[in-house]
């Protein structure tokens, strides 16, 4: 047995009124989150601020004796590659001497309360971004 439609009962089914665009989910991450990491090198007595911007990601650090507050370094960070984990790499390097490298602990964008592990002179300490 053939189904068969007629013209009639194809002009009664219901059209679209609602535009494409207003269905379509805005693209994740076109907010302007800025927010600072910050943490500790225990071995080396040394604190960091990391900087994060949404249009730059972790871009930039500083390096704070803890003991004194006095900044010893800063740099700029590039994004390298993501791990296995799906977890963001970021690397540069204080004076060509000594190298910086940040690991952002999550496998999706960044947000407040993530977490990143900071490398400097092959040292390693945690932060907390807020």
């Amino acid at each position: 047995m053939a189904l068969h439609q007629s013209s009639s009962t194809m002009a009664a089914l219901p059209t679209a009124t609602t535009p494409i665009s207003s269905s379509i989910a805005q693209e994740p991450n076109q907010d302007n989150l800025q927010m600072t990491c910050t943490g500790s090198i225990l071995v080396n007595d040394l604190d960091f601020t990391v900087f994060f911007t949404r249009e730059a990601g972790f871009s930039r650090i500083e390096l704070r004796r803890r003991s004194s507050g006095q900044r010893i370094a800063e740099t700029f960070l590039s994004y390298d590659r993501n791990n296995s984990k799906g977890q963001a790499i970021w690397r540069g390097s204080v004076n060509d001497m000594a190298d910086v490298t940040l690991v952002h602990l999550s496998n999706r964008p960044a947000r407040v309360g993530d977490q990143v592990s900071v490398g400097y002179d092959g040292q390693w300490g945690r932060g907390t971004c807020r």
